[in-house]
C-alpha cells in the first residue's frame, strides 16, 4: 500500500512539473510572439526600416535584400512626404491562424503631404523552429497595402496662370508661346554648331557645353536659344544651318513695352522667393515686377496630381491620392488697352509719364512711363552689358514714373488755389498789381526772386493768375496766408497721406520738414517748386475732384475694387465752377492753336518744373499738362515730358495732350 501511495505521489509531482513547464513555455511562446509584433509596429511607426529588416527571418532576408526593404520604404515615404505612420487596432484572426502562423488584421494609416490615407493591413507572424523565435512575414504590402511588386506612379499636372485683362476683358498678359531654336541630336556636328557663334550671338564655349550635355540622346531636340519671336530673316538663316525653331508655352504681353512698368514680367522662382513664400514650389513661374508680382498669388495656378499604384504596363491598379489642377484667377483691370497703347506711342520722343483717370470713381484708365524696356528682354535673358546700359540711361527706362513723386510745376497752382479758396478771408476777386518779370519780398531774399514765364502787367485776380500761370501772384498770396495754412490746406487735399489702394503709390510731401518756415521755400512751393513732391497719379486724382463735384477718389486699378472716396467736398460748388472756368480759359486764351477742337471743349492747366543748381543758370525743364473735356468729363488726363526747354516748354505738353485725344477719339 505504501508503495502505491509513493507511486501516486511521484506521478502527481511529475504531472505538476510538466504542467508548470508547459505553462511557462506557453507564456514564453506567447511573449515572443507579442514582442515580435509590437517591435515591428514600433519600428514602422518610428521609421526604423533597418531594424525592420534586421528582425526578418533568415529566409526572408534571403528573399529580400536590405535595399529592397529599407530603400523602398525610404523612397516611397519620402516621395509621398510622409510625416506620420501608424498601425492600429490589430486583432488576431483566430480562424485562419495556426500555432506557428499568426495572422493579425488591423488598420494602416499615413499622414502625407498629399493628405491622409488609411487601408486595411494584414500582419503575418511565422514561428521559426530553428531560431525558436517569431518573425514578421514581410512583403512589399507592408510598405503600402496591396502594393505588391507594382510601382508608385506620380503624375503631376499644372493649371494655367491667370490672365491680366483690360476693362473690356481684352488680354494684356496671357499664356501664349515663345520660340526656341535648337538642333536634332545626330543631325548637326559640333564644329558646325560652334561656327554659328556670331549668328546665334552665343560664345563658342557655351555652344560646346550645350552640344555635349550628358542627357542628350540620338534624335532629341536640343534647345540653344529662346526668345519671344525670331525674325523671318533669323529663321531663314537657322534653316540653312540645319537648325529648327519650335514653339513652347510662355507668358506674352499684348502691348509689350507699353505695359512693362504696369504689368511687369514673369520668370522662374528663385531660392529667396521660395523661402519667403508659403504658396510657391520649386519649378513654379512667378511674377517679377508690377502687377504680375503684386498679385502673383491670385494669378498662380494650383497644381494637380494623381498618385497611383500601377502595374508593369502603366495601368492604374489603385489611385491613392488625386486632386485636379486649377487655373489661376484672371484679373480684370480698369485700364483701357487702346488708350494705354495710344499714349505710349505718342510719347515715343519723350522721357516722361502719363496717367488717365475716370473722375467719377478713380478708375485708372492708363498708366504710362516712357521709355520702357520690353518684358521679353528680362524673360529670355539680358546680358550684363545690356542691363548696365539700361541702368545708366539718363532717361531712366527702368523707373516707373507714373506712381513716383516728382515736382508738379505750375499744375500745383490749382491745388494752391484750393488752399486759398478754403481759407477764411480770402477774396478770389481781389486784385494784385503785378508788373515786371521778377519779384522779391524784400532785401532779405538777397539775389533770389520769383520769376514769371508770361510777363503781363496789370491787376491780377485768382482767375487771371490761373489762366496766365502767374508765379508772382501765387507767391504773394501764399506768403500772406502763411506756411502753416499752406501745409494744413495741402494735407487736407491728401498730400502726405499714405494710400491704402490696390496699386502702390509713393507718398507725397509738402516739404522735407513738417512745417515750412522759410519764406522763399513757401513762395516757391505755392507755384509748384520748392520741396513739393507729388506723383502723377495723385495730382490727377485731385484734379478729378475739381471736375466731379468735389470728391477725391482713391485711385484704383482692379475692376473689382470698391470705389472709395479719400477726401470729400474739397471746395464749395461755386468755387469748383470758378476753377473749371479758369482752366477752360487756359486753353482758349493761351493754347487755342494747340488744343481747340470741334469735337471737345478742352480745359486744364499747364506747368513747368525746372531742375537747376542755382537761379543764375538754366536747368532742364519738365513740361506738364493736366486736362479734360468739359463737354463729357469722362476722363482726366495728365502727362509730363522732360527736357522741353527747347521744344516749346509747356506748350509742347499741351499739344501732346491734344494729339492723344485726337487719336483716342478716332479709335473709339
Amino acid at each position: 500500500m505504501k508503495k502505491w501511495i509513493g507511486i501516486i505521489i511521484g506521478v502527481i509531482a511529475v504531472l505538476a512539473v510538466t504542467v508548470i513547464v508547459l505553462f511557462n513555455f506557453t507564456n514564453i511562446f506567447q511573449a515572443n510572439e507579442d514582442e515580435a509584433l509590437n517591435e515591428y509596429v514600433s519600428n514602422f511607426e518610428e521609421g526604423s526600416y533597418e531594424e525592420i529588416y534586421e528582425n526578418l527571418s533568415a529566409e526572408h532576408r534571403e528573399e529580400y535584400s536590405a535595399e529592397d526593404v529599407t530603400e523602398r520604404y525610404e523612397k516611397f515615404y519620402e516621395d509621398l512626404g510622409v510625416e506620420k505612420r501608424e498601425i492600429n487596432n490589430l486583432e488576431l484572426d483566430e480562424e485562419n491562424s495556426t500555432d506557428v502562423h499568426k495572422i493579425y488584421d488591423g488598420e494602416w494609416a499615413i499622414d502625407s503631404a498629399y493628405g491622409e490615407l488609411s487601408k486595411d493591413i494584414e500582419v503575418s507572424l511565422l514561428y521559426n523552429e530553428e531560431e525558436n523565435d517569431w518573425h514578421v512575414e514581410w512583403t512589399p504590402d507592408m510598405i503600402i497595402p496591396e502594393l505588391g511588386n507594382h510601382v508608385l506612379d506620380f503624375n503631376f499636372t499644372k493649371g494655367e496662370r491667370g490672365e491680366i485683362q483690360d476693362k473690356s476683358g481684352e488680354p494684356l498678359a496671357f499664356n501664349g508661346h515663345k520660340e526656341v531654336v535648337g538642333f536634332i541630336a545626330g543631325e548637326v556636328e559640333e564644329e558646325d554648331l560652334t561656327a554659328l557663334s556670331d549668328t546665334l550671338e552665343i560664345s563658342e564655349e557655351s555652344l560646346e557645353s550645350t552640344f555635349n550635355q550628358e542627357w542628350i540622346s540620338e534624335g532629341m531636340f536640343v534647345p540653344i536659344k529662346e526668345t519671344h519671336r525670331f525674325s523671318d530673316e533669323d529663321k531663314a538663316g537657322f534653316e540653312e544651318n540645319n537648325l529648327q525653331v519650335q514653339e513652347e508655352p510662355a507668358r506674352e504681353y499684348e502691348l509689350d513695352a507699353a505695359t512693362f512698368h504696369l504689368l511687369g514680367y514673369v520668370g522662374g522662382v528663385n531660392a529667396e522667393e521660395l523661402e519667403e513664400s508659403d504658396y510657391l514650389s520649386e519649378g513654379d513661374v512667378t511674377g517679377k515686377r508690377g502687377l504680375e508680382q503684386l498679385y502673383d498669388e491670385r494669378l498662380q495656378p494650383k497644381s494637380g496630381y494623381e498618385i497611383a499604384i500601377t502595374d508593369d504596363s502603366g495601368n492604374v491598379v489603385e489611385t491613392l491620392f488625386n486632386e485636379a489642377a486649377e487655373d489661376g484667377s484672371d484679373i480684370v483691370l480698369t485700364i483701357d488697352k487702346e488708350l494705354q497703347e495710344i499714349i505710349y506711342s505718342e510719347m515715343e520722343d519723350d522721357s516722361g509719364s502719363s496717367v488717365a483717370l475716370d473722375p467719377a470713381n478713380g478708375d485708372m484708365m492708363a498708366t504710362v512711363s516712357y521709355p520702357s524696356p520690353s518684358p521679353y528682354d528680362f524673360m529670355f535673358g539680358i546680358s550684363q552689358n545690356e542691363l548696365e546700359e539700361l541702368q545708366n540711361d539718363d532717361e531712366n527706362p527702368l523707373v516707373g514714373k507714373f506712381n513716383r513723386t516728382t515736382s508738379p510745376g505750375s499744375t500745383q497752382k490749382i491745388l494752391s488755389a484750393l488752399v486759398a479758396l478754403n481759407t477764411d478771408g480770402f477774396d478770389r476777386d481781389a486784385t494784385r498789381e503785378i508788373s515786371g518779370k521778377s519779384w522779391q519780398q524784400d532785401d532779405s531774399w538777397g539775389g533770389y526772386s520769383v520769376n514769371r514765364y508770361h510777363v503781363e502787367d496789370g491787376a491780377f485776380d485768382l482767375d487771371r493768375a490761373i489762366t496766365s500761370s502767374d508765379n508772382i501772384y501765387f507767391a504773394q498770396t501764399m506768403l500772406e496766408l502763411g506756411g502753416e495754412r499752406f501745409t494744413e490746406g495741402m494735407h487736407a487735399l491728401g498730400i502726405g497721406e499714405e494710400y491704402d489702394t490696390d496699386y502702390p503709390i509713393y507718398t507725397s510731401q509738402v516739404s522735407n520738414e513738417e512745417q515750412i518756415e522759410n519764406e522763399v521755400l513757401l513762395a516757391d512751393s505755392a507755384y509748384g517748386q520748392g520741396e513739393l513732391l507729388i506723383s502723377p497719379i495723385q495730382i490727377t486724382s485731385i484734379y478729378a475732384g475739381v471736375i466731379n463735384g468735389g470728391d477725391i477718389y482713391v485711385p484704383h486699378i482692379l475692376a473689382d475694387s470698391e470705389d472709395e472716396i479719400q477726401v470729400e467736398n474739397i471746395a464749395d460748388e461755386d468755387d469748383l465752377d470758378y476753377l473749371e472756368s479758369a482752366m477752360r480759359s487756359v486753353v482758349t486764351d493761351y493754347h487755342a492753336s494747340d488744343m481747340e477742337r470741334d469735337y471737345a471743349s478742352f480745359a486744364g492747366k499747364t506747368g513747368t518744373s525746372e531742375n537747376k543748381m542755382s537761379q543764375d543758370t538754366r536747368g532742364s525743364e519738365t513740361g506738364w499738362f493736366i486736362g479734360y473735356d468739359q463737354d463729357s468729363k469722362d476722363m482726366i488726363l495728365s502727362l509730363y515730358a522732360e527736357d522741353v526747354e527747347d521744344r516749346g516748354m509747356s506748350e509742347y505738353s499741351a499739344q501732346k495732350f491734344a494729339d492723344i485725344q485726337d487719336e483716342y477719339r478716332d479709335a473709339e
